[in-house]
């Protein structure tokens, strides 16, 4: 018996309230706990890892892009008290033709270069930039992995995943050798605009949306598919307020700079762009010449967001609830690559957006990870490759790389409409879609910590 009067088990120590889970007598830590650590643990060494090397990369392989020919100095004007005139800023006939969000964090990484004496030294201020906004890129895979994960289920090694999308070509062709910090931004605002669309959250889901095309303006194509996929469900309050939400956002982040500088903002959004020829990757160089194309070429923004809209209509009209799952992204991955296929000039950064979406619909489809769908990132991800060893110039254009290029993205369109029409939602009827869409609304009554993303699940 102990001296407390509590039997003492023979050959098992006990240990004193004060020394619990001290010393090397300790317990050994609980199976969950000691899985949850080891997460963490490569958690932070893959945030370690991407940001080092972001910044790395961005120093090593520094030349000059758009990031030291526009947002840098659109940066330090705002720095130095003339945030609404950054507009002003242009490079020969070039102007920068995004929006304004991103230049609220790199106006902050500018003040911190500048306070460091780093201003003058391009590649050191571009490597520290770059590893700051690699937090975006860590934020989009995230999206991404719990984009696949709510389509295929649980993931074994989300972290693996997270870093294959996280070494795409484009993404860092685009980030690192052109400067475009503004891609990562907002393909997570896109993506999270998804997801909170998948749960009903259809005013934060346009707010999220808004902010994306303030990051960048080609964002339009994604917010597209968003707006008519309720419609195509009946659900027009739903279409309305995603809309109405990114508009209000958009306009809201623009009207300052408008009214302080309205000829400069309106000249580097809307039309200096109508004077630029086309320089290669895109199908126009085929044209060239012919009466009239002139015009069309001017209006190739026009040509871009009709196409994506005649795309996508006809893929919900004819398909009414098939956007259910992971399928979601096959829309997206279509009216994205409008961009690629119908801009005059192909930069290799612009099947950035048509890449991730296309690769996160491949990855979270139930069933093989390799099948007949394996092929559409990599020919976009080939795309982004050739551009950027033989990209557009002036001196000449490579018809070769003109034609592989569009072939390329024409066969990743086809992909996804052979996909899209392939099989009906339950069937494919309307009925059926019907009952889809009422199971939607039945499970958007239950509580929100029990609900999962609707456009992310296939309904049962």
């Amino acid at each position: 018996m102990s001296v407390e009067g509590r039997p003492v088990v023979k050959g098992v120590r006990r240990h004193s309230r004060s020394a619990l889970h001290i010393g090397s007598d300790a317990p050994p830590p609980a199976p969950g706990v000691a899985h949850g650590v080891r997460n963490r643990l490569a958690l932070a060494g893959l945030v370690v890892i991407v940001v080092g090397a972001s910044g790395l990369s961005a120093f090593v392989f520094h030349g000059w892009n758009d990031l030291d020919a526009f947002r840098w100095p659109m940066a330090e004007l705002a720095v130095h008290g003339y945030p609404l005139f950054v507009y002003a800023v242009h490079a020969g006939v070039s102007h920068s033709d995004n929006g304004p969000a991103t230049l609220v964090p790199l106006a902050l990484v500018a003040a911190v270069v500048n306070a460091l004496g780093w201003q003058l030294d391009t590649a050191l201020r571009d490597a520290v930039a770059v590893a700051v906004f690699s937090v975006f890129s860590l934020l989009l895979a995230r999206e991404a992995v719990l984009a696949i994960e709510a389509g295929r289920g649980r993931l074994r090694y989300p972290l693996l995943v997270a870093g294959l999308l996280l070494i795409a070509p484009p993404l860092w062709i685009g980030i690192v050798l052109y400067g475009h910090l503004d891609l990562a931004v907002e393909l997570w605002l896109s993506m999270l605009a998804v997801r909170l669309l998948g749960r009903g959250r259809t005013v934060v889901a346009g707010l999220c949306l808004g902010l994306a095309v303030l990051s960048r303006t080609t964002v339009v194509l994604t917010v597209i598919p968003l707006v008519l996929l309720p419609l195509s469900e009946h659900r027009v309050r739903a279409a309305m307020t995603v809309a109405g939400v990114s508009g209000a956002t958009v306009l809201a982040g623009w009207a300052p700079f408008v009214i302080a500088d309205a000829p400069d903002v309106v000249h580097s959004l809307f039309t200096y762009r109508a004077g630029i020829p086309p320089l290669g990757g895109s199908l126009w160089l085929f044209l060239r010449g012919m009466p009239g194309v002139g015009t069309l070429q001017s209006r190739d923004v026009v040509i871009m967001g009709t196409g994506a809209l005649v795309l996508t209509a006809l893929a919900v009209w004819r398909r009414p609830g098939s956007a259910a799952g992971p399928r979601v992204y096959a829309l997206l991955g279509m009216s994205a690559a409008c961009l690629p296929l119908l801009a005059k000039t192909v930069w290799p950064y612009y099947p950035v957006d048509a890449y991730v979406f296309v690769t996160v619909w491949w990855l979270a489809t139930p069933g093989r990870i390799l099948s007949w769908r394996t092929a559409a990132p990599p020919l976009l991800g080939a795309t982004a490759i050739v551009l950027a060893a033989y990209p557009p110039s002036l001196s000449g254009t490579r018809v070769a790389v003109t034609i592989a290029c569009s072939t390329a993205v024409v066969v990743v369109i086809a992909i996804l409409i052979h996909d899209w029409f392939a099989e009906r939602v339950e069937g494919g009827d309307e009925k059926s879609a019907g009952l889809a869409r009422e199971r939607r609304v039945c499970s958007s009554r239950l509580p929100r910590a029990r609900s999962n993303v609707a456009w992310h699940q296939n309904p049962k």
